[in-house]
């Protein structure tokens, strides 16, 4: 429930109450005392699903944009009819009203020094976790770190056409994305530099961090999905703390893994994880805006719009924003295209070979390949294939059938490296009473195979 608070022209007064009457709201009015005897006080009490209802209704009745109007969130209401009416709307999908989404968007927003504190202890958390292998503590660090807000509000900016909030997250966004992949790398770096970790560490080959340093169709669903959650939890009841530990995971883990990649020297990994970070940020924020239009939110006549400048400064402005906006998405669109193609290569190519007969004991885990990108530093891609087997077989020249098979369909020279997980079947004595299962006795994510082309 809201109790909303209207400071009412006398002459519209009696308009007023008739409308919020007729829609069975609690209404009291109070006589203003400050000395303009000219105007009143009108309270009432709403669902908080009927406020934008109410109140585009009141601006049929003469209800002004620049009266005073103040929401405020009610423990409980009692009046006559108020389980009617609030029955009534619980059974209406409807979403806030446009002034409550905006206030409830800036209300998230921390100010600049505790959002890049909180930012930069998430990320020292998170490639704490990442170098230990803690899944808990990785996901502690997505707890902490604040990124959501400044994500819906972007988004929120540019439905609305509010100038200053779409700049000031963007703003935002690469302050606070920029500070963790920096920390990150000096973090790691000096953990590296006194021995707390080893230096000669395979981060590469660490599960938590060859998740995050590949780009994919994948991370755009997730990144899609994580921004429509938070819009419409930002725009009904749902709960977007909850969401925001969502849309972390997708972020603060990915920019600690790029500065554990960069502190030990493997561009391959610190700037896959960079494109993946990037890539899920353009996901997020298009997510939660195409979701924010869906939903009917539009801008209103008293907004600025977002392309709208006064002068040379802030046009020169707003022009060098949009070409570094494009400039970003136009690489970060190429680079994950490649990476997608190239994914899609080392798929066909991995099924081809172990569809061969003298394979078919072999089941497929998983299949990493790190990034890609152009050029001599990152070559050769090295493309991990994980297999489970029942039996310790030894398969020899798997990796180079391979390898062979990824650079024929790929042209690329990749480092292909197997790695087997082994397990015993049990026994089915009585097939009529048992079904059969697969147990895992053991297991042996050590047992690797490595050949180069």
């Amino acid at each position: 429930m809201r109790l909303l608070q209207v400071i009412v022209p006398d002459e519209k007064v009696d308009d007023i109450v008739s409308a919020l009457r007729e829609r069975k709201l609690g209404v009291s009015t109070t006589k203003e005392t400050s000395g303009r005897g000219d105007r009143t006080l009108v309270s009432f009490v709403v669902p908080a699903d009927a406020v934008e209802h109410v109140l585009d209704e009141l601006d049929d009745v003469g209800l002004e944009e620049d009266w005073y109007i103040v929401s405020i969130d009610t423990e409980f209401a009692s009046y006559e009819g108020v389980d009617e009416v609030q029955n009534k709307w619980a059974k209406t999908p409807n979403r806030v009203a446009p002034r409550t989404l905006r206030s409830k968007a800036k209300d998230m927003r921390l100010n600049d020094r505790s959002f890049l504190w909180m930012m930069a202890l998430a990320t020292v958390i998170a490639t704490a976790g990442l170098l230990i292998g803690s899944p808990a503590i990785v996901v502690g660090s997505m707890v902490l770190a604040p990124i959501v807000s400044p994500m819906l509000t972007a988004s929120i900016g540019l439905v609305r056409d509010d100038q200053r909030m779409v700049f000031d997250s963007i703003k935002m966004q690469g302050m606070g994305l920029g500070l963790a992949v920096a920390g990150a790398t000096v973090v790691s770096w000096l953990l590296k530099s006194v021995f707390a970790v080893p230096s000669e560490l395979a981060v590469a080959n660490m599960e938590l961090i060859a998740l995050r340093f590949s780009p994919g169709l994948l991370s755009v669903v997730v990144g899609l999905a994580a921004g429509a959650a938070g819009a419409f939890s930002l725009a009904t009841k749902g709960q977007v703390a909850i969401v925001g530990v969502m849309v972390a995971a997708a972020l603060i883990p990915t920019a600690a893994a790029a500065g554990i990649g960069f502190a030990w020297g493997q561009p391959a990994v610190g700037v896959g994880a960079v494109v993946l970070l990037t890539l899920t940020i353009v996901a997020v924020n298009l997510g939660a805006f195409l979701t924010f239009k869906y939903l009917g939110y539009e801008p209103d006549h008293v907004d600025r719009g977002v392309f709208t400048t006064d002068g040379v400064r802030r046009t020169a402005a707003l022009a060098a924003t949009i070409i570094v906006v494009f400039a970003v998405v136009g690489a970060v669109g190429v680079g994950t295209y490649q990476q997608v193609i190239y994914e899609r290569s080392v798929n066909t190519a991995t099924t081809d070979v172990l569809q061969q007969p003298a394979y078919e004991e072999l089941g497929v885990v998983g299949i990493t390949a790190e990034y890609v990108g152009v050029g001599p530093l990152f070559d050769p891609s090295t493309v991990t294939v994980t297999l489970s087997r029942t039996s310790d077989r030894s398969y020899e020249q798997l990796p180079n059938e391979l390898a062979r098979a990824i650079n024929g369909r790929t042209d690329e020279q990749a480092a292909v490296q197997v790695r087997y997980r082994d397990y015993e079947r049990s026994n089915v004595s009585n097939a009529a009473t048992v079904t059969s299962t697969t147990t895992p006795a053991r297991v042996q994510p050590n047992t690797v195979l490595g050949v180069e082309a």
